[in-house]
C-alpha cells in the first residue's frame, strides 16, 4: 500500500535534503531533450515544435498523469530547455518553501517550477503552497509543474477541491496542460504523451481545448494545426502569418534533428545555443520565410 505524508497547514519543517529535486537548480537527472522525445515516440515533431513555441512565450504549463513514472518530469525538464535563455528558474521546495522569492525575484524573467504538486512527500508542494503559487500565476508569475491527474477537468477537479481550495479565477492562467499515459507493448514500456489541452475563459468559466490527442497508446497523436494557431495568437498574442511560419519551421527543425541523430541535453543545448546565437538572420529567416501551417483558427475546432 502507498504510504502517504500527512500533511498539516502549520508544520514548520527544515531545509529539504540535497538530493531533493530541484535545490540550488538541480535537474530531474534525465538526460532526455525534446528532440529524444519526438525520436522515442512520446510526441511528434508538430505537437513539439508548438510546445516549443510556447515556453518561448513562457507559458504556464501543467505536464499530467494518473501513472507514476509515466515521464511528466522527464518531459517538464525537456521543456524548460525551450525558455528564453535570460529566464531564472527557480524551483519551489515543497513543504520548506517560504516564497521568499517574490521579493527578491522579477516576475518577467523568473520561471517557477514545481516538482510535483501532491501530498505523497514533503518535498512536493501541497495545501495553502499551492493555493499561494496560484495567486502568484494569476498575478503574472510563470509556472511549469507535474501532477497526478488525466487531463484539464481533473487537473481543475483536484485544484479546485478540498483540501486546495484555488479559486477558478486563479486557474486562468494556466494555458495548456500535457497529459501523458503508459502502458505496455510488444516493445516493452510506452510513455506517450495522449492529449495537449489549451485553456479557455468563457466568461466566469473554465473550458479546455483539444490541440492534440491519441486514441490509444499505439494510435499516432492526431494534432489540430488549426488549433495549435488558434492558440498561439489568442493566448500568446502572436499574428496568425508569424505563427504559422515559426510552427512549420520549428516542426522541420526538430526532424532534422532527430535525423541527424541529435541525442541528449547536452547536444540539444549546443544545437540550440547555436542556433540562437544566428538571431534569426537572413540564413535562418529564409528557412522559414515560404512556410506555412495548413488550416485557420476557425477550422477544425474541437
Amino acid at each position: 500500500m502507498e504510504r502517504r505524508w500527512r500533511f498539516r497547514e502549520d508544520d514548520v519543517a527544515p531545509f529539504p535534503s540535497t538530493d531533493w529535486w530541484g535545490r540550488f537548480g538541480v535537474g530531474s537527472g534525465s538526460d532526455l531533450s525534446l528532440v529524444d522525445l519526438v525520436r522515442l515516440g512520446s510526441l511528434d515533431a508538430a505537437t513539439a515544435a508548438f510546445l516549443w513555441m510556447t515556453l518561448e512565450q513562457r507559458a504556464t504549463v501543467l505536464v499530467a498523469a494518473r501513472e507514476h513514472g509515466a515521464g511528466k518530469t522527464t518531459l517538464l525538464s525537456a521543456l524548460v530547455e525551450l525558455l528564453p535563455p535570460e529566464t531564472k528558474r527557480y524551483y519551489l521546495r515543497g513543504w520548506y518553501e517560504r516564497f521568499d522569492f517574490v521579493t527578491t525575484h522579477n516576475p518577467g524573467t523568473t520561471y517557477l517550477l514545481v516538482n510535483e504538486i501532491s501530498d505523497h512527500l514533503p518535498i512536493y508542494l501541497w495545501g495553502r503552497g499551492v493555493r499561494r503559487v496560484f495567486a502568484l500565476v494569476a498575478e503574472g508569475w510563470r509556472l511549469g509543474a507535474t501532477v497526478h491527474a488525466q487531463g484539464a477537468e481533473e487537473v481543475f477537479s483536484l485544484l479546485q477541491g478540498f483540501p486546495l481550495e484555488v479559486p477558478p479565477e486563479h486557474l486562468r492562467a494556466i494555458d495548456v496542460v500535457v497529459t501523458l499515459g503508459m502502458g505496455i507493448g510488444n516493445e516493452g514500456l510506452l510513455r506517450r504523451v495522449v492529449c495537449v489541452e489549451a485553456v479557455r475563459v468563457r466568461g466566469a468559466e473554465l473550458a479546455t481545448h483539444v490541440l492534440a490527442r491519441r486514441e490509444t497508446l499505439r494510435s499516432s497523436l492526431a494534432v489540430y494545426p488549426a488549433a495549435f494557431l488558434a492558440t498561439l495568437t489568442e493566448r500568446f498574442g502572436l499574428s496568425l502569418e508569424e505563427a504559422s511560419r515559426q510552427l512549420a519551421w520549428r516542426q522541420r527543425q526538430l526532424a532534422r534533428w532527430v535525423t541527424e541523430g541529435i541525442r541528449g541535453l547536452d547536444a540539444f543545448r549546443a544545437v540550440l545555443a547555436e542556433l540562437r546565437a544566428r538571431k534569426l538572420t537572413e540564413e535562418v529567416d529564409g528557412a522559414y520565410e515560404e512556410s506555412r501551417i495548413e488550416g485557420t483558427p476557425e477550422a477544425n475546432q474541437r
